[in-house]
């Protein structure tokens, strides 16, 4: 049985909404082909990128059987996508979507 392989990619996005998409460790290039299932695709959004930007649930278009799933982690600042199989599939497409999250109100709530 062959172990999944984990790539990785550091994202960052300007003010604009400009994404520069950098694979690391030897990463594929864009399109990346799956050819073991479970592959996982680990995109970290960069300390240039402003600390109130997160990653918001990606757009997954073309995928019919449901592969993809996705993961949020390390407060919004990187998502982990997985493709569940390696059957032969036309291209799935994947939106990376980022947003800023603003900082608590603190809202107070005095009961009367």
């Amino acid at each position: 049985m062959t172990t999944p392989p984990n790539y990785n990619y550091s994202v960052s996005v300007d003010a604009e909404g400009v994404f520069t998409i950098i694979p690391e460790g030897g990463a594929p290039e864009s399109p990346i082909t799956v050819t073991v299932p479970n592959t996982t695709i680990t995109y970290t959004l960069t300390s240039d990128t402003p600390a109130a930007m997160v990653f918001l649930a990606p757009e997954i278009t073309n995928d019919p059987e449901g592969d993809l799933t996705w993961e949020i982690k390390d407060s919004g600042r990187c998502i982990v996508i997985t493709d569940s199989d390696a059957d032969e599939e036309n291209a799935i497409c994947v939106k990376l979507v980022t947003g800023f999250i603003s900082p608590d109100p603190q809202v107070k709530n005095e009961p009367v």
